[in-house]
């Protein structure tokens, strides 16, 4: 039986099922529709794959107004946006239509964004199929499109009326990309959840076979501990700034690299990220419980086939230390203090600190040299 979560952030509530074999249910979801008024974007992987999910998605889209489009971090782009918009003049959405995002983080924010715009606003619902998606960015209300090589620089807060999370989507994964969505889980436990942060190292061999029922229960807690992240901070003002553990410090890496996921992945930076953060914390707090946190970081990054150094990526381009200071001065985090740094003194417990020397931070990102 799926698992179903009553969710709220701000003033929304909406329901996130998670299971197996929920395209009967998206449909279901759907039927509450007129036809000709629900819109579906879906990432062309599917269209072009022979998997079983990708062949009962595809049975599913025939009967609907649907678009695909390359999930590529590329389309998250004004040009996109624009697309997108024009097919929905053409078919004549209404106000009081649906538009449906079928795909990674790049499907679900590009789909969001347009539902938050298009005629002020319609209904959304997300149908995540990567890590990524299911685990960070179906749930919180972010939207975004990449404008002037800066990921994210313009979007919106909007919530979805429905998400359903079909966990056999994940099968369909690159080894390389299912396991960059999962740092997102590593990131939480590392700064909530000290038993789940052990949980994870635990499973990974089971997490490495894409084991069904381990699967289900990260995502189950994953989805669980954002919620209480965000539920009362939908704008990002206070509580929501610990989901940032380790992406100021990635973010000014993902600067380096542009928005060309081949040389390196959202999750992959995030996984450098957080092992700066973890240095700096035991830079700042040396003690048991801050090396414990350094040397948990590490195991985790390692067992879950994630970069602790710039080595470990696929390039021989690296950034230089003071390319990655200046990138910090350009996070839209940033504040007129400086920068708002999530650190751990012990693993579980994240906070939001303001740090301007530049010294101790040289030295936290020296470490991924």
């Amino acid at each position: 039986m799926p698992h179903a979560i009553n969710a709220r952030v701000g003033n929304d509530i909406f329901p996130i099922i998670i299971g197996k074999n929920l395209i009967d249910d998206l449909n279901s979801f759907i039927a509450s529709y007129s036809k000709d008024s629900v819109f579906i974007i879906c990432d062309n992987f599917f269209q072009k794959s022979e998997d079983v999910y990708s062949k009962q998605l595809n049975n599913f889209l025939k009967d609907h107004n649907h678009y695909y489009i390359d999930g590529g971090i590329e389309q998250k782009s004004l040009d996109s946006f624009c697309a997108v918009t024009k097919l929905l003049c053409t078919y004549q959405i209404p106000k009081d239509g649906l538009i449906v995002g079928i795909g990674g983080g790049v499907i679900g924010d590009l789909s969001a964004f347009v539902a938050s715009t298009y005629k002020r606003g319609i209904d959304l619902v997300h149908f995540p199929t990567t890590t990524t998606a299911m685990i960070d960015s179906c749930v919180g209300g972010k939207t975004g499109l990449n404008f002037l090589e800066q990921v994210n620089l313009i979007g919106t807060y909007y919530n979805p009326k429905a998400i359903f999370i079909d966990i056999n989507f994940l099968s369909t994964l690159k080894e390389r990309d299912y396991y960059s969505g999962l740092c997102e889980a590593i990131k939480m436990s590392l700064t909530s959840d000290r038993e789940m942060a052990i949980r994870l190292l635990n499973v990974s061999e089971l997490i490495e076979a894409r084991e069904y029922e381990s699967l289900e229960e990260i995502i189950y807690w994953s989805i669980i501990t954002k919620l209480r992240h965000v539920a009362d901070d939908a704008q990002e003002k206070s509580i929501r700034l610990i989901l940032n553990y380790g992406h100021t410090f990635g973010q000014s890496v993902e600067s380096f690299y542009g928005i060309n996921q081949d040389e390196l992945r959202h999750g992959e930076a995030v996984a450098l990220g957080i092992k700066v953060a973890a240095k700096l914390s035991l830079i700042l707090n040396k003690n048991d419980s801050t090396e414990k946190l350094y040397n948990l970081t590490n195991d985790l990054l390692y067992k879950y086939k994630l970069p602790k150094k710039f080595s470990d990526l696929n390039t021989l381009k690296v950034p230089s230390l003071n390319q990655l200071l200046k990138s910090l001065i350009n996070d839209k985090k940033r504040i007129s203090r400086g920068n708002r740094f999530i650190l751990c003194d012990q693993v579980g417990s994240g906070k939001v600190k303001i740090i301007e020397d530049e010294n101790m931070i040289s030295k936290a990102y020296i470490d991924l040299f």
